[in-house]
C-alpha cells in the first residue's frame, strides 16, 4: 500500500474523534489513515459496557463492518470506496459517541436525584401522628353513626408504610402528603354529617319539649294563669315549632324557662324530667330480646295517663304514679 491517496481522511478523522466535521482534503499515507480510523473504533469500543444500550452495540456493529470494508478498498487502492467507507464509519462512530455522553448525563442526573433522596429523614413519626389522628376520627363517625368511607386513607396508610420499609423515604413523603389531603377531606364531609346528625337531634328534642310545653299550657289554664301569660306561652310554643336550628333552639327554651320561673310555673319540672327518663327506659326494653310486649304495652298506658294527670295539674297523683311506673319498668327488666 505505497500509493498516495488523496481525499477528504483526515480532516474527518480529528472532527468526527472530537466533535466536528469538515471538507478540506489532505494526503496522507494508508497505513496513518489506519491507524487513526481504528484508534477512533478502539476509544468507543473501550467506552461500551455490558450495560450499554442495545442501539448503541448495534451501532458498532455497523462502524466496525464500515472499518473492514475501509480496510479492503485501501488494499485495492479503490480511492472512491476507500472514501465512502471511512465517512460512513467516523458518522457512526460520532454518532455512538453523543449517545454515550448522553446516558453519561442521565446516569448523573439519577444519580444527583437518588443523592437528594437518600438525604430525606424517615417519616415513620409523621405518618404515626396521622395515623393516631385517623384512628380518633374513626372513633369520632363510629360514635355519632357518620358512615365515613375510611378504605382510601387505609390503602395510603399502607402503601406509606410499605415505601418506609423499602427505604424509600422521598416517595413515602409524597404518599403522607396524598394522606394529608384526604383528611382533609374526610374531616369536612364529618363535620356535615355531624351537623345534620346535630340538626336531627334537635328537632326529635324539640317535638319532646314541644309536648311538655303543651302540657304546661294546659296546667297553666287550669291553674287560672292570665291570658296574657298563656298568649306568650303559645307564641313561644309556635316559635319553638319552626325551628331546626340548635343554637336558635335553646335561646328559645331559655326564653320560655324564664317565662317559667317569671310566672311560677316550674312546680312540674322535676316530673317532666322524670317523664322523659321513663321514656328513654322504655325505648332501650322494647330494643332487647324477650321483654314481654304487652307488659312495655301497660307501662306506655300508664306513661300517658300520667301525663294527662299532669295536664290536669294532679302533681300528687303524677308522682305516684311515676313511683310505682319505675319500678315496674325494673321488674321487667329483670325478668328479660
Amino acid at each position: 500500500m505505497n500509493s498516495v491517496i488523496s481525499f477528504a481522511l483526515l480532516i474527518l478523522v480529528a472532527s468526527m474523534a472530537f466533535g466536528g466535521i469538515t471538507t478540506s482534503a489532505y494526503a496522507a499515507d494508508d497505513p496513518a489513515i489506519l491507524k487513526i480510523v481504528k484508534r477512533t473504533q478502539e476509544q468507543i469500543s473501550n467506552q461500551i459496557s455490558d450495560d450499554s444500550s442495545d442501539k448503541i452495540k448495534k451501532l458498532f456493529e455497523e462502524g466496525t463492518q464500515q472499518v473492514e470494508s475501509l480496510e479492503k478498498s485501501l488494499a485495492n487502492d479503490d480511492t472512491s470506496a476507500a472514501n465512502e467507507h471511512f465517512l460512513s464509519a467516523m458518522k457512526i462512530f460520532k454518532e455512538i459517541s453523543r449517545h454515550l455522553t448522553t446516558s453519561a448525563s442521565n446516569v448523573t442526573s439519577q444519580d444527583e436525584v437518588s443523592s437528594v433522596k437518600d438525604t430525606v429523614q424517615n417519616p415513620s413519626n409523621d405518618l404515626q401522628r396521622l395515623q393516631s389522628y385517623v384512628d380518633n376520627l374513626k372513633t369520632i363517625a363510629k360514635k355519632h353513626d357518620a358512615s365515613i368511607n375510611f378504605s382510601e386513607l387505609d390503602e395510603l396508610f399502607s402503601k406509606a408504610r410499605q415505601q418506609i420499609s423499602d427505604h424509600q423515604f422521598a416517595q413515602a413523603l409524597d404518599t403522607i402528603h396524598e394522606i394529608k389531603e384526604t383528611i382533609v377531606d374526610v374531616n369536612k364531609e364529618l363535620r356535615e354529617k355531624a351537623s345534620e346528625q346535630e340538626s336531627q337531634r334537635a328537632k326529635a328534642y324539640v317535638q319532646k319539649y314541644l309536648e311538655q310545653l303543651d302540657r304546661l299550657i294546659e296546667n297553666a289554664k287550669n291553674q287560672g294563669v292570665s291570658d296574657e301569660i298563656i298568649e306568650k306561652l303559645e307564641f313561644a310554643k309556635d316559635s319553638l315549632s319552626s325551628m331546626d336550628d340548635p343554637r336558635q333552639i335553646i335561646d328559645e327554651i331559655r326564653k320560655i324557662m324564664s317565662l317559667k320561673d317569671q310566672f311560677e310555673l316550674t312546680k312540674n319540672d322535676r316530673l317532666e324530667s322524670r317523664i322523659l327518663q321513663v321514656e328513654k327506659t322504655l325505648s332501650r326494653l322494647s330494643q332487647i330480646d324477650g321483654v314481654d310486649e304487652g307488659d312495655l304495652l301497660d307501662a306506655r298506658d300508664t306513661l300517658e295517663n300520667i301525663k294527662q294527670n299532669l295536664n290536669d295539674g294532679e302533681f300528687e297523683t303524677a308522682n305516684e304514679q311515676l313511683r310505682d311506673l319505675a319500678k315496674q319498668l325494673t321488674e321487667i327488666k329483670n325478668s328479660s
